[in-house]
């Protein structure tokens, strides 16, 4: 079964917003800033969209969350360790600067025991990798790796910003060293890359 994958930058963190779809069912990952750019963009007023995922719960991440799961009455997938980072977002966003307010969504759903999610035949595979915030999750389907800002194409994630933790970050990309060699890579901000032996040892170098 084929697996299509969009992906549309949102937000003035440039935040990957991606939607996966197999045959007529649609989930949509990480859906930052720019609630009418996203609906446009990923057509979602025709896609079959099941619900929301996202890989952890930064304001810049969360942003569009709560429009479209009222607009299309779906649910909102997180990890509960992410709970008070969704709760106070908007103080987060005013810290940096960013004087926008968005309504805060509640989540659903938690993604803390639930080992995958059904896409048709296929499934997407739920992998708890905290450092970047305590609730960090990674979502694998078909050769692919959703990893939000657990690492990027030249460097690993930031563990200095709320639910940050350098000492999980380090098990958590160790991880994915270890078992998604050769996986299409997915980050929360960035161009994808594939994971090998080469960029392998240039991530580890940044740690």
């Amino acid at each position: 079964m084929n697996v299509e994958i969009k992906a549309l930058t949102v937000g003035k963190t440039n935040v990957n917003s991606y939607l996966i779809a197999c045959e007529n069912l649609a989930w949509l990952i990480d859906p930052g800033d720019d609630y009418t750019k996203i609906i446009k963009e990923f057509d979602l007023e025709i896609s079959n969209l099941k619900g929301i995922i996202n890989t952890h719960g930064h304001f810049d991440h969360i942003g569009a969350v709560a429009e479209i799961k009222e607009k299309f009455n779906i649910p909102f997938y997180l990890h509960s360790g992410d709970k008070r980072l969704v709760s106070q977002s908007n103080l987060y966003r005013r810290i940096t600067g960013d004087l926008d307010i968005t309504k805060t969504p509640s989540v659903d759903i938690y993604l803390d025991d639930l080992p995958f999610i059904e896409v048709q035949k296929e499934k997407i595979i739920i992998h708890h990798t905290p450092g970047h915030t305590a609730g960090s999750v990674c979502f694998e389907i078909d050769g692919n790796l959703f990893s939000g800002d657990l690492f990027f194409k030249n460097n690993v994630g930031r563990t200095d910003l709320p639910g940050g933790n350098k000492k999980l970050m380090l098990t958590s990309v160790n991880y994915i060293f270890e078992y998604f060699k050769g996986f299409r890579i997915y980050p929360g901000h960035g161009e994808s890359f594939i994971l090998d032996d080469v960029l392998e040892n240039k991530l580890k170098l940044s740690i």
